[in-house]
Formats: structure tokens, C-alpha cells, sequence
């Protein structure tokens, strides 16, 4: 399987925020400029020359495009044309045989190098699969590959988050060594498995650890006495789980407190 490069390919901006921001004052003429500055994802001579450019190699799985595999993907929203007006060129289809795209005039630009800089030419499919990781694109979780999840978590995770979810399991087969323990990744979390009792997610420099089972009141209380901060996530009214903010440092600090709290989820509240 090769590696997915995911976060060095996120916008640094869209076109949401810009329009909320920097560009909420724009003119028209200055609006439509933007409009073809996005529009360039339909431009085959950008394309080409991305692809030329770039050796025919898509910078977010390493793997060779293949005729009409790439698309051009934003890295950067912010820009406007250098024309207003744009070129309509045609793009028939069986339904709409008169079809045609409103594609900025790129071939005539004397500027392609500064848009060239603000997007980059990778594979439909994984261009597709960086806008569902990050939420853009809304797809149900069992579409969504297991190695591809895997995949988006080996890149956004740090040595730190790693440690603490690696330690984690360990104390689990420490604590109940008859049961085989497993992660399970998911698009916006990590499960320890068989029970799903345990998640993981990265919240910068710390880990989000949310617990489903056992003794929460009793969790809360060991937290507490350490001076990590906790809350209680009620569903339907009902205590759900708690959940909790820790670093490397404060794990490593406090192993015999986690140990105990993960042995705490054998109990009931």
C-alpha cells in the first residue's frame, strides 16, 4: 500500500473564510475574477503543464496519473484572475450535446506561475478522498476504506499521540490479557476494540480520550485529584461517557492513574 499524504495538501484557506474575510468587499468585476481564479480546476492547459511539471506523479499517493485520472486540486484560494472576461469552450454530453464550460483564459496569461503556486494536480480519486477526510464531502463511514482511514491517521498524528495510544492498549492487555485488544479507525476517531469502550482523537499537542464504560463518577474523581479537567457527555438525557485532554507528559506522569481509571471500566457507575 502506498503512502497518502494528506495534510500537506489542505487549503490554507476556501472560499467560505475568504469571502467572510478578506474578500467580503469585492466589486463585481473583482468578484468575477475570483470566480474564474476557481475556475481554473477546469482548465486542461494547467493541467498539462501540471502535469509536466510535477513528472506525471500525483503529490498525494506518489503514483503515476494516468490520462484524465488528475484533477487540479486548491491549495489556495486566494487570487483573482487576471481577466474578467473567460473563455466557453465546449464540452458536449449525451444529455446536453451544446454544452459548453466557462474556463479562465490561462493559455493567454502571462501570470500562470503565481496560480500555478496555489494548486497542484493529483488523482480524482484522491482528491475525492482528501475532501472526505476533511470533512467537506459527507459520505457514511463503512464507505470509506479501512487503509485509507489508517492511512489519514499515520499522517496526523504526532510521536506524542502515538505513545499515549500505544501505552494505552498495552495497559489493557496488562489489565485483561485474555481479551485481544485492537484499534479501529474511523474518520474522526480512533476505537479500541473488541468493545469500542475507548476512543482517541488528536486535539493539537493532546489526545481526546473519551470513555463509554464503566465507573465514570468514579473516573471524574481520579482526574480531578490529579488536575486534569474532565466532562460528563450525556445522549438522551442518559450519562454516555466522560472526556478528557491529556499530553505525553501528563500520561507518562500519571501511568498508575491510567491504569487504574482503564481498570475502572469493568465496573458500573
Amino acid at each position: 500500500m502506498s503512502s497518502f499524504n494528506y495534510t500537506d495538501l489542505l487549503p490554507i484557506n476556501d472560499s467560505k473564510s475568504l469571502k467572510e474575510g478578506k474578500f467580503k468587499n469585492l466589486s463585481v468585476d473583482e468578484s468575477n475574477k475570483w470566480r474564474n481564479f476557481k475556475n481554473i480546476t477546469k482548465s486542461e492547459f494547467i493541467a498539462n503543464q501540471l502535469a509536466n511539471e510535477q513528472n506525471n506523479i500525483c503529490p498525494a499517493c506518489n503514483q503515476i496519473i494516468e490520462n484524465s485520472e488528475g484533477v487540479i486540486h486548491h491549495l489556495d484560494y486566494d487570487r483573482l484572475c487576471k481577466y474578467l472576461e473567460c473563455f466557453r469552450l465546449p464540452k458536449p454530453t449525451t444529455k446536453q450535446p451544446n454544452r459548453k464550460l466557462k474556463t479562465p483564459k490561462c493559455s493567454k496569461c502571462p501570470e500562470t506561475d503565481i496560480c500555478k503556486e496555489k494548486v497542484v494536480l493529483i488523482h480524482n480519486k484522491c482528491h475525492f478522498k482528501i475532501h472526505i477526510i476533511e470533512g467537506r464531502i459527507k459520505r457514511p463511514e463503512t464507505k470509506l476504506k479501512q487503509e485509507d482511514k489508517l492511512e489519514y491517521w499515520r499522517n496526523c498524528l504526532n510521536k506524542n499521540h502515538k505513545e499515549i495510544i500505544q501505552k494505552s492498549i498495552n495497559l489493557f492487555r496488562k489489565i485483561n490479557p485474555q481479551i485481544e485488544y485492537s484499534l479501529n479507525y474511523y474518520s474522526r476517531y480512533i476505537a479500541l476494540k473488541p468493545l469500542n469502550i475507548l476512543t482517541f482523537k488528536n486535539h493539537n499537542e493532546y489526545i481526546l480520550i473519551k470513555i463509554k464504560k464503566g465507573n465514570l463518577f468514579k473516573i471524574r474523581e481520579f482526574l480531578e485529584n490529579c488536575g486534569i479537567k474532565s466532562e460528563f457527555f450525556y445522549k438522551k438525557g442518559e450519562l454516555y461517557s466522560i472526556n478528557f485532554l491529556i499530553n505525553s507528559e501528563e500520561f507518562n506522569r500519571n501511568i498508575e492513574l491510567m491504569k487504574t481509571i482503564y481498570k475502572t471500566t469493568n465496573e458500573n457507575n
